[in-house]
């Protein structure tokens, strides 16, 4: 059962982005000293522990450190926003450290993608949060100067009233029909596993999103058909499919568009594919836990309500 939806307080200039390393460890410092400038010139103070330079094996430290400094900075009233240092794997492993008690009364603007996908998936779950599926502290793409793109960001952050309609020439229409429902969903490697956990995503009635990275064609065929297998595909609104960047074979004359289309268009659903959102060069935000129309036909996806209040 869906528990009720709870925006986060809307940012303002001067507020403080906490950064934290729940998950991979960071792997290109300069990327994450580009990304700290870059929330400064939009207008937001930034801090982070020196913890997040931690590395053990391919985590960013150890779980319950990790695990701890997510809490505190959710916590901390002197923190209005929480963005993730990178994906990698790790965010699976504190999940049950995590005191929900804690957590529960302190939404926040929080964004990540990847690995971060159990937390979003966490977070709309057992706590009905709206969280913002988009670039990390260390991602290229956070500071894309792509005409658009951050004045999306700000607004998704700052404005308590913005309900854009995306729409991008590359967009396909891979079956038409227009529906509205909650959109939900992210990395598909970390949606499948979420499968089986009090975690696992809740998909009906509602608009999935999926996108990845290097998964082979036939590793993307048994996760599409394990969502099928759980029951996670018989009542989609619709889908919604970003980028699926170095998933094609080498060889063999096919390319995973091929068994995307193959696994998901018996579904008789409407499906919008090439969404500019992922792990490609470029991630536009998209807030989840949030309803959306999504219009095949005319290939665009309108975010019908805002990811912030009013503070």
């Amino acid at each position: 059962m869906d528990v009720p939806t709870i925006r986060p307080p809307a940012l303002r200039l001067g507020d403080t982005i906490g950064i934290v390393a729940p998950a991979g460890p960071l792997q290109h410092k300069e990327a994450f000293h580009q990304g700290v400038a870059t929330l400064e010139r939009l207008g937001f103070r930034v801090r982070y522990d020196e913890r997040i330079f931690q590395s053990r094996r391919y985590l960013a430290g150890d779980d319950v450190s990790r695990a701890e400094e997510l809490m505190r900075y959710f916590e901390d009233p002197h923190i209005q926003g929480v963005l993730a240092l990178r994906g990698g794997y790790g965010c699976a492993r504190l999940l049950h450290l995590l005191d929900e008690r804690r957590l529960r009364s302190h939404c926040k603007v929080f964004m990540g993608f990847s690995d971060l996908t159990t937390l979003h998936l966490l977070f709309c779950r057992h706590f009905g949060w709206i969280t913002i599926h988009g670039p990390m502290a260390s991602s290229p793409t956070l500071g894309n100067a792509e005409s658009g793109i951050e004045e999306h960001l700000m607004s998704l952050w700052t404005d308590p009233e913005y309900r854009p309609m995306l729409s991008f020439p590359e967009l396909e229409t891979w079956r038409e029909g227009t529906v509205e429902g909650q959109l939900t969903g992210g990395c598909l490697s970390l949606v499948v596993a979420s499968l089986g956990t009090p975690y696992e995503i809740q998909t009906d009635g509602k608009v999935l999103f999926l996108e990845d990275l290097a998964e082979p064609p036939y590793r993307v065929d048994r996760m599409l058909t394990q969502l099928r297998l759980a029951g996670k595909l018989d009542a989609l609104k619709g889908a919604l499919l970003g980028s699926f960047h170095q998933c094609d074979p080498s060889e063999g004359g096919y390319t995973v568009e091929d068994i995307l289309r193959e696994m998901l268009d018996p579904l008789q659903v409407p499906i919008l594919a090439r969404f500019p959102a992922g792990h490609g060069s470029r991630n536009w935000p998209l807030p989840l836990a949030v309803r959306v129309r999504l219009d095949a036909t005319r290939r665009r996806l309108e975010i019908l309500e805002p990811a912030v209040r009013r503070q």
